[in-house]
């Protein structure tokens, strides 16, 4: 059982509500609902009465939430006592990231050395394939990366959501009669679906193994959008270079372009009504020991999250 179940089960106790609870927990409510159906598959009953608001604990709830209290006190005081290790070397931790996952280790890098300079942290730049090759063989400690996760084996926390946003050139068709008058990142311009897909788009697409590949392949199988002649380039900050010197659409993470600048101009936009996301998460393997000091970083990232939502 995936040991972050007890942490999602307290917390919709806590909201008595899905998607107040996923909101909390920063992942989707689909994403919540899946992993609560899973647990009554492997417990056999439901914890909670779904079928009604707010959402009630059942009679076996009950006891399956008394062990998830006590599970997670546990985890407090192993926690407490393992920062006993804080004044004693320590082996470096090593941690594969993606260009996103960097992002985030990077924002949480230099509040964790303040708490705990005793830890060393090395940071490997990595594939999201590779970054679960890397936690299945052992080779790394922990991962950070972008959803979704493809290995069973893999034990994860969502800790950032990450928006995504079309680049587009001024001149693509797909703006046509559309007003993109006080259009910016921040306000990026709302665009039917029925115009992506037009056969004259060229989109730049990812390549396969990184994060971006599987959230643009996830967005054209839902909406029926069959690319043609697409331009695959590896680096996330060269598709947003090549998109806004006017040769594609791409879609990218808004903290890319956020941290990117370029002399051109070009329009940000999403889908009419229905934003696009995915999440930066933190993974280890399942089952995996860790030592003291990757424990404490594996608890300090997913406790850095919950502080920020």
């Amino acid at each position: 059982m995936d040991t972050s179940i007890f942490h999602y089960v307290l917390e919709v106790e806590k909201c008595r509500n899905i998607t107040q609870a996923a909101k909390h927990l920063f992942i989707s409510q689909p994403a919540l609902t899946k992993q609560l159906n899973k647990l009554e598959k492997e417990l056999g009953f439901a914890p909670f009465d779904r079928t009604h608001s707010p959402v009630s604990v059942t009679p076996q709830g009950e006891i399956f939430l008394d062990f998830a209290r006590r599970y997670v006190q546990l985890e407090t005081e192993m926690m407490d006592n393992l920062r006993q290790f804080n004044q004693l070397p320590s082996e470096p931790v090593l941690i594969a990231t993606t260009h996103r996952g960097g992002a985030y280790a990077g924002a949480q890098a230099a509040p964790f050395m303040l708490a705990h300079p005793e830890i060393q942290l090395n940071y490997l730049n990595r594939s999201s394939q590779q970054c679960e090759d890397d936690l299945e063989s052992e080779s790394v400690d922990l991962a950070i990366y972008t959803e979704p996760v493809h290995s069973e084996n893999i034990e994860y926390m969502p800790v950032q959501e990450d928006p995504l946003i079309f680049v587009i050139p001024q001149e693509s068709p797909i703006l046509e009669g559309l007003d993109i008058s006080g259009n910016s990142l921040e306000h990026p311009v709302e665009i039917d679906i029925s115009r992506f897909r037009n056969p004259a788009l060229r989109y730049l697409l990812a390549t396969p193994g990184q994060g971006l590949y599987d959230a643009e392949n996830s967005f054209f199988r839902k909406y029926h959008i069959t690319p043609i002649h697409p331009q695959r380039i590896d680096y996330v900050d060269t598709r947003y270079l090549v998109a806004c010197s006017g040769c594609g659409i791409a879609l990218l993470p808004h903290t890319t372009i956020r941290n990117s600048s370029t002399g051109q101009n070009p329009v940000y936009g999403t889908i009419k009504g229905e934003p696009l996301y995915r999440y930066v998460i933190v993974a280890r393997k399942k089952g995996r020991s860790l030592s003291p000091s990757a424990e404490i970083v594996w608890r300090y990232m997913i406790s850095a999250s919950a502080k920020n939502r």
